[in-house]
């Protein structure tokens, strides 16, 4: 029994604590329409000191074709700088696309000359497209 206790507190006392693990940020916000054909329109701003992570998206059209891209920039409508984040989607009758995952995976710059930046969405097509974006801000 001497030996038992004895062999146990060894195996205790030779124990290494536990390593905290990193922190992983999740995807906490979604963004989501539903629209005909809408030239680039402005669907998050950008905050100072804040910047987007996209976990992905989901893309549906309704009784006809369509396509959706997002882009972030600066000014009206992310017309300043503009970058497609997510190319456009083309989607034929009813079709759908998604592209999601839990954590942010597409990194966006916070500002573009000291401006923050700004997430637009174009949608093509007599429509409804619905368009839902899974996004982190922090």
């Amino acid at each position: 029994m001497k030996r038992l206790l004895l062999a146990l507190l060894l195996v205790l006392a030779s124990a290494v604590p536990a390593a905290s693990q990193p922190a992983v940020f999740g995807c906490n916000k979604v963004f989501s329409v539903n629209q005909a054909a809408v030239s680039i329109t402005k669907i998050l701003s950008g905050v100072a000191g804040q910047h987007f992570e996209v976990c992905g998206l989901s893309v549906s059209a309704g009784a006809a074709a369509g396509s959706a891209t997002i882009t972030y920039g600066t000014g009206t409508n992310c017309n300043t700088n503009a970058v497609a984040i997510i190319p456009a989607i083309a989607l034929g009758i009813n079709g759908n696309f998604t592209d999601h995952v839990a954590v942010p995976h597409i990194p966006i710059p916070a500002v573009i000359s000291a401006v923050p930046v700004d997430i637009c969405l174009t949608t093509v097509g007599a429509g409804p497209t619905t368009v839902i974006l899974y996004y982190a801000q922090f």
